[in-house]
């Protein structure tokens, strides 16, 4: 499954989207953790087809939350 570890996240980069400890996150993170972190990290590095591409793999509800997240004023 593919992770924002697999794409050289940066430390600033874990603490924005809330991840602190590798291990952990790769134990426990479903398919759908890891698509709306992965939407995050790129909506974070301003590569918003990127990140429409990951939100659009998830659930209706997570994708709604994602966006009422990144365009919250």
């Amino acid at each position: 499954m593919e992770t924002v570890f697999d794409h050289n996240i940066t430390p600033e980069e874990c603490q924005y989207i809330g991840l602190s400890d590798k291990g952990f996150y790769l134990g426990s993170c479903t398919k759908d953790d890891a698509n709306m972190d992965l939407a995050f990290l790129f909506h974070l590095r301003n590569e918003r087809e990127k990140a429409s591409s990951y939100a659009d793999k998830l659930p209706p509800e997570m994708r709604n939350e994602f966006w009422r997240t990144v365009t919250h004023p």
